[in-house]
């Protein structure tokens, strides 16, 4: 059995369709993997629905899949439109079953199987072999868990769910056997090169400057924020509130074995949003190895509640030198529309305790949600002034809040009348594209760690409530898109930079 799987993300990294790859090999089939990153999304100049399917793009797809089995595409709602496209191309010229997984998928599988043959609801690695076995003998798969599909009466048939999976270390490392994937580049699917690799994924604007790589070591969450995919999968799995780890030894193996493959990665990720949640003896057993075998600079993220002093110093000393922390909204009230428990207090405390760490890791960000229909102007002073309250150096990531299907709060958008059940802009819209408002200005002004006597003007209440009418909200507006201009064109000449130092490294192995 041949399968081809892809990745229609801004990014390279797709860790869940890479495990299925490694699932897939280990029970005895063949895979071909494709990537279409595009630099605008990840650098947030565009919003998701502006990618073309290229007759280009589609002539090489088609040849790449022609020989496949099955056509197993992830989708995220983001980038529904873009797996909707490619998936009538392929089927256009294709009589291969194509299945679709991820988010979109388990939350939306009606939706989905007006184009895709089948769906794969939850987490998918038992489900897809099991499949491809079902294929090979030429028998059926109706009987598969976690699959779904229209019936011959084109009724939708949702299987039941395989329990989630608890022994995480089972799990094959994601495939990283770049010789046999292919990324779109510079208009036309390439296949992969060390060198490549390396290019795509560098985190442009950000932390590192060269590659970096991302791993996953836990999955589930215990909280229940109510705009946020893992909501969603509470509704479908009853212990998804429970974390399931991967052993500290599995998830440093994994990074080594990455690296053996890739050597020029220079940093990693810990993409989990709540890794801090560990147990302290966890952390500190994980900071022993990762300073023993790997010692890289490494990015994690926090809570509030999690922020504790002895778990980062475990990883301080271990490497971390990057935190992230979800704020999201100073308001009570808007925080219990989010269902975000963490108290301003706490919040401030957690800062206070990162600003401890400032000689490891300098500058941490915080995450905030914007352009919320739910907000009063009381609800928005209320946030900046907890964000002016932070001890600086930080940075701010500003969030559009997107309604996401599934989640709690997009039933409640839809009861509130903000949205409406066929309602597709999530679907499209980029949320790191912020709307060009006073708050916004001000929230960035902060990010940017301006001189304190400005940011203070800006933090009054009056200078807010008389910058928050639309004369002069349209005036900040328009000097916040200047702002988000120039940090777009600083990304792009770092793009440019890279670009050509990739060209001179072809160059050189071309001629040597």
């Amino acid at each position: 059995m041949h399968i081809v799987l892809i990745s229609p993300y801004s990014g390279i990294e797709a860790t869940g369709l890479r495990v299925l790859s490694s699932c897939l090999k280990a029970a005895g089939a063949t895979t071909n993997m494709i990537f279409l990153p595009n630099l605008e999304e990840a650098m947030a100049g565009d919003h998701f629905h502006v990618r073309n399917v290229e007759p280009v793009l589609v002539h090489q797809m088609t040849t790449i899949c022609a020989s496949a089995d099955l056509i197993a595409m992830s989708v995220m709602t983001p980038s529904f439109h873009i797996a909707r496209g490619l998936t009538e191309a392929i089927k256009a010229n294709l009589s291969i079953p194509v299945i679709w997984g991820g988010i979109h998928p388990t939350v939306r599988p009606d939706e989905c199987l007006q184009y895709a043959d089948l769906v794969c609801v939850g987490e998918g690695e038992q489900a897809l072999v099991e499949l491809m076995h079902a294929l090979a003998a030429g028998g059926s798969y109706t009987s598969i868990h976690n699959l779904g599909y229209l019936d011959e009466d084109g009724q939708l048939v949702l299987n039941p769910l395989n329990p989630l999976l608890t022994d995480l270390d089972a799990l094959p490392f994601p495939d990283y056997a770049f010789e046999d994937h292919y990324l779109l580049h510079e208009g036309r699917l390439t296949r992969a090169t060390e060198q490549l690799m390396h290019y795509y994924l560098t985190d442009l604007g950000s932390w590192a400057s060269g590659p970096v790589y991302g791993v996953l070591t836990m999955r589930g969450c215990p909280y229940h924020c109510t705009y946020c995919a893992n909501n969603a999968l509470m509704e479908i799995y009853d212990h998804w509130s429970h974390l399931r780890r991967r052993s500290p030894g599995s998830v440093i193996a994994e990074i080594q074995a990455v690296r053996e493959r890739l050597p020029q990665i220079e940093a990693i990720i810990l993409r989990d949003d709540t890794f801090l949640a560990n147990t302290t003896d966890y952390i500190a057993e994980f900071s022993r190895l990762y300073r023993e075998e790997v010692g890289l600079p490494f990015r994690a993220y926090t809570t509030a509640q999690t922020a504790d002093p002895v778990k980062l110093q475990h990883l301080a000393e271990a490497g971390l030198r990057y935190v992230i922390m979800g704020i999201q909204s100073g308001s009570r009230r808007i925080q219990k529309l989010y269902e975000r428990k963490a108290t301003n207090e706490r919040v401030l405390q957690a800062a206070r305790v990162l600003h401890q760490f400032a000689a490891w890791a300098p500058r941490p960000t915080y995450d905030v949600i914007t352009d919320n229909p739910y907000e009063t102007l009381e609800d928005r002073w209320v946030t900046l002034q907890l964000i002016h309250q932070l001890p600086p150096p930080y940075r701010l990531s500003l969030y559009a809040l997107t309604f996401y299907p599934g989640t709690d709060l997009y039933h409640r958008a839809i009861a509130d009348g903000y949205i409406t059940p066929d309602d597709q802009r999530s679907y499209a819209y980029n949320f790191q594209i912020i709307a060009s408002t006073y708050y916004n200005f001000a929230l960035f002004c902060h990010s940017l760690n301006l001189p304190r006597i400005f940011l203070d003007v800006l933090a009054t209440y009056e200078v807010f409530r008389i910058m928050s009418l639309k004369p002069l909200d349209r005036l900040a507006g328009r000097l916040l898109d200047g702002l988000l201009a120039l940090r777009l064109w600083r990304n792009t000449r770092l793009y440019a930079r890279r670009h050509v130092a990739w060209l001179e490294t072809e160059e050189v192995e071309a001629h040597g």
